[in-house]
């Protein structure tokens, strides 16, 4: 018979779960093990769930290194330190202005109809979430321009400016 025509391991497969985590009345248990001498298969699938039982049961955990422990809990503070608090960071910020989006969206999923007065409440909500988030967004979009203006601007006239020194300071030596 080809595996289409045998249903029955698909159904055996509960009765052997249970055998295993001793749930199995005797009855079933006896029945079960009936079944198993009459089908190979079957026999073969409870004796491999045993042995995977008993492997599962040999596996010991083992315990990292001390040097790998250390290392990982470094890890939070090399993270956070030079970085401002979570809570001023734009990503979180962002995701704080969302939160009346939220209450407003599991409010809408209810399974009761909203009024017209729920409805013009909840654009009104979600116009002040959308304006906050880009209130957000455009100052962290001038924070990143103003900083890398601000370095690139030292990078170039800094250099620009020792270059015009130095070359007063080589004019004046000459000149003397």
């Amino acid at each position: 018979m080809s595996e289409h025509e045998r249903p029955d391991m698909q159904d055996w497969e509960d009765s052997i779960n249970a055998l295993l985590d001793g749930e199995l009345d005797p009855a079933a248990t006896a029945a079960l093990k009936a079944a198993a001498t009459d089908d190979a298969r079957l026999a073969r699938a409870i004796i491999e769930a045993y042995q995977l039982q008993q492997a599962m049961a040999n596996i010991t955990v083992e315990r990292a290194p001390a040097s790998l422990r250390r290392k990982l809990s470094r890890i939070p503070r090399e993270q956070r330190s030079g970085q401002r608090p979570v809570y001023l960071q734009p990503r979180w910020a962002m995701a704080l202005a969302a939160i009346p989006l939220v209450i407003l969206l599991i409010n809408l999923a209810g399974p009761k109809e909203p009024t017209e007065a729920e409805l013009a409440k909840a654009r009104q909500d979600l116009a002040i979430a959308f304006a906050t988030i880009e209130k957000v967004s455009n100052r962290t979009g001038r924070e990143i321009e103003s900083t890398l203006s601000g370095e690139m601007n030292d990078a170039v006239v800094g250099s620009v400016i020792r270059i015009i020194q130095q070359r007063n300071i080589l004019n004046k030596e000459k000149q003397a």
